[in-house]
């Protein structure tokens, strides 16, 4: 028989095992949402929505945290600590790179989520490809070609898969090929067809994205991997969001020329640093009719706006450049959490 010491020191052992239980379950957030298919929103069944840590060093094998699998009514919901994730979602036929990856997830937790799943593993290309190491794609929508689309490669998941990348290949064909001469090495690829003349900032509504699911593919010496992506088309609810797409913290205002007249198609580029010379933490979708713009993001702090139409390398001549209207440095403050309102940027031409 135990001992009364032994019993009391059961006891404490087990009260603090369940205290601290409960501390780790109370600083979890629910994430929850739906998988479906097709312009319809079908629900999907038999899928499981997987979550990396932004830090992690790759999306392959098995990941950190798992939803169970869904059932016919397509929800699914799995419990995280307050971070930044890559949410995947997993069916034997369908996938999904969630578009707006890495999606933060705060204190109160994420709720609504829609993962529109494309079908995994569609036809590769037939096509014989002239380049003797690198890659051969096929960019199909609803399992036909897509034309214009640009295949993005990175290296790493250090850029978050934005911006430029290593590179990117010409606009995809009538027959939705692409190809790219690359040297041996591991490789994320990710195709975006914008239907504006940019080639940067956040895709917009009608903009197509897609990932191929077999990310980070090697590419051997000698080697052309033939690659199929199946592309999404960016929803119109992107537009309806703006003010809490990347985050509960956003900054809004109008967008202004010298005169004092609203610019429209004008984005709001958000930086670190007062310099602003390297990649753009957060872009805003562009300035409406009226100049009016909203740009979310993560977590407050003192930040640097600057306004500009088109994106890409420094401001050339003939194009709208801007910072905010009375700041000496261009600097705003704001609150996690914070809405920010009435803040003005004046562009103007580049000479």
């Amino acid at each position: 028989m135990m001992s009364k010491k032994m019993l009391l020191a059961l006891s404490i052992s087990l009260s603090l095992t369940l205290q601290v239980t409960s501390v780790c379950a109370d600083s979890l957030a629910l994430v929850a949402g739906k998988v479906t298919v097709g312009s319809e929103k079908t629900p999907v069944s038999g899928v499981r929505v997987l979550a990396w840590p932004v830090d992690s060093p790759s999306l392959a094998g098995e990941a950190p945290h798992a939803s169970p699998v869904t059932s016919t009514d397509g929800l699914f919901s799995l419990n995280l600590a307050p971070g930044a994730y890559y949410f995947i979602a997993e069916g034997a036929e369908l996938y999904c790179f969630y578009g707006r990856n890495p999606v933060t997830v705060g204190k109160t937790g994420l709720e609504g989520m829609n993962l529109s799943l494309v079908e995994r593993k569609p036809p590769a290309p037939k096509w014989d490809s002239k380049v003797e190491t690198g890659i051969l794609g096929q960019v199909t929508y609803r399992g036909k070609p897509l034309a214009g689309a640009v295949l993005q490669v990175y290296t790493d998941l250090n850029t978050q898969l934005k911006g430029m990348g290593l590179g990117m290949t010409a606009p995809s064909d009538e027959n939705g090929y692409v190809e790219a001469p690359l040297p041996p090495g591991t490789y994320y690829l990710v195709a975006r067809m914008r239907r504006s003349k940019n080639f940067a900032g956040p895709l917009q509504v009608g903009d197509f994205f897609g990932y191929y699911a077999d990310n980070p593919l090697v590419v051997k010496e000698g080697e052309v991997a033939k690659i199929p992506i199946a592309m999404v088309e960016v929803p119109e609810k992107v537009a309806r969001l703006a003010d809490t797409l990347f985050g509960q913290t956003s900054i809004g205002g109008r967008i202004l020329d010298a005169d004092g007249t609203p610019v429209s198609g004008v984005r709001v580029l958000l930086y670190p640093d007062p310099m602003m010379l390297n990649r753009p933490l957060y872009v805003s979708q562009p300035s409406t009719a009226d100049g009016r713009f909203v740009l979310s993001f993560p977590k407050g702090g003192v930040y640097y706006l600057a306004a500009r139409n088109n994106l890409g390398g420094a401001p050339a001549p003939g194009e709208l450049y801007g910072r905010i209207s009375g700041s000496r440095d261009s600097s705003v403050r704001v609150r996690t959490g914070q809405a920010l309102h009435g803040v003005e940027l004046l562009v103007e031409m580049m000479e």
